[in-house]
C-alpha cells in the first residue's frame, strides 16, 4: 500500500540539492561514513542498535557485535584528525526505541564539523543554513539560563532538586514517579520539555548547563561552568544540536566513563569505552564547531507536517 507522498518527496529532494549546495558553496568536502561500525557514541539516554552476527569478523573490542550509528560524529571527528578541514554529511541513523508522531528508529541526520570555527561561529552557521533554506526567517539567540529564568524563575546553573520539584508542581506538570529519585538535571529536561520548549519558535539557545555537555567545552564564567553546547529550535521542535567540540581526550574518557556509570544506575547495558574516536582525539583532534540537524524535523517544519511520517519515503511499520 502506498503510504508516501510524492508532492513531498520531490520537496525533499529539492531541499537536500540545496543544503548540498550551501556547503558546497563555503568549501565543505561532502564525506561518507560507516552505518555500520563496532564503535559507537556513548550517550546517557540515546540507545543504539545492536547488530550481533556469526559471520562479522571480530572487531577491536574482541566481540562480534557492531552497532547502527546514532550519529556519524565519531568518524567526522577521527577525520577532522587525520588532516580533513571542513566535512559535511547526509547520512541514515538509528535509534533503538524511537517511535511517535517526531520519532522513527530510523531517520536523516545532517552533520557537519570545520576546523578553526569557534563557538559564536558556529552558532551563525547553523543560523545561516537554515536562513538559505527559510528566507525571511529570523532566528534569535538566548542563553538556557535566561530562556529557564523567565519561565521557571531559577538559575539552571544553581539550582537544586527541591526547587526544581516545586517549579514542576507549581506549573501543573505530570510528574513520573521515577522523578522523585532523579538528579536536577532530569528535573531541568523536564521543566524545559514541558514548560518552555513548545513556545520557542524560531531561537538558538546556548550556553548550557555544564552537567548537558555531551561532547561540548566546558567554560567557566563568573564562578560557574557553563557548556559551549547550543541547540536550535522550531515551532516547538528540537531541530539541531550543536557544540564548540571537546578536544581533550582525557575529558573525553572521563566523560564515556561517567556517560557508562549513568548508563548502568539507569538499566541500560554499558557501552564500549575503548574506541577509534579515543585514540584519534589522543593524536590530536584541531579546534572545530560541529552540528547535527534533523533534516525529517526540518521538513515537518518546512511543509508543515503533523507527523514525522509526512515527510518519509517509509516509516518503520512499512518499511
Amino acid at each position: 500500500m502506498q503510504t508516501f507522498k510524492k508532492e513531498n518527496l520531490v520537496f525533499r529532494s529539492a531541499v537536500l540539492q540545496k543544503i548540498r549546495q550551501f556547503f558546497y558553496d563555503r568549501s565543505f568536502c561532502e564525506v561518507q561514513t560507516p552505518i555500520l561500525s563496532a564503535d559507537t557514541v556513548i550517550d546517557r539516554c540515546i540507545e543504539p542498535i545492536s547488530v550481533t552476527e556469526s559471520t562479522l569478523p571480530a572487531n577491536h573490542h574482541g566481540t562480534k557485535t557492531y552497532y547502527l550509528q546514532t550519529s556519524p560524529e565519531a568518524a567526522m571527528k577521527r577525520l577532522l584528525a587525520g588532516g580533513m578541514d571542513a566535512v559535511f554529511q547526509i547520512a541514515p541513523v538509528f535509534r533503538s526505541g524511537d517511535r511517535g508522531q517526531r520519532h522513527n528508529p530510523e531517520f536523516t541526520m545532517l552533520e557537519w564539523y570545520r576546523t578553526g570555527d569557534d563557538y559564536q561561529t558556529g552558532m551563525n552557521l547553523l543560523a545561516e543554513l537554515v536562513q538559505s533554506l527559510l528566507p525571511g526567517q529570523k532566528i534569535g539567540f538566548q542563553t538556557f539560563r535566561d530562556i529557564f529564568a523567565t519561565k521557571t524563575g531559577l538559575n539552571p546553573h544553581r539550582t537544586s532538586v527541591p526547587e526544581l520539584r516545586a517549579a514542576a508542581e507549581k506549573s501543573g506538570i505530570s510528574i513520573p514517579d521515577s522523578y522523585r529519585s532523579e538528579p536536577a538535571d532530569a528535573w531541568i529536561d523536564l521543566l524545559f520539555a514541558e514548560c518552555i520548549q513548545p513556545g520557542l519558535e524560531a531561537v538558538i539557545v546556548f550556553d548550557y548547563p555544564a552537567s548537558q555537555s555531551q561532547l561540548a567545552q566546558v567554560r567557566q564564567e563568573n564562578g560557574t561552568a557553563v557548556s559551549e553546547r547550543f541547540e536550535l529550535f522550531l515551532n516547538g521542535l528540537e531541530i539541531a544540536n550543536g557544540y564548540h567540540e571537546l578536544c581533550d581526550a582525557d575529558e573525553l574518557r572521563r566523560r564515556f566513563q561517567e556517560n557508562n556509570r549513568c548508563r548502568i544506575l539507569s538499566g541500560r547495558q554499558p557501552l564500549p569505552e575503548k574506541n577509534r574516536l579515543l585514540t584519534a582525539m589522543e593524536r590530536g583532534l584541531p579546534p572545530c564547531s560541529g552540528s547535527a540537524l534533523g533534516i525529517d524535523r526540518l521538513l515537518m517544519v518546512m511543509l508543515q507536517a503533523g507527523t514525522i511520517d509526512e515527510v518519509m519515503t517509509f516509516p518503520v511499520e512499512t518499511a
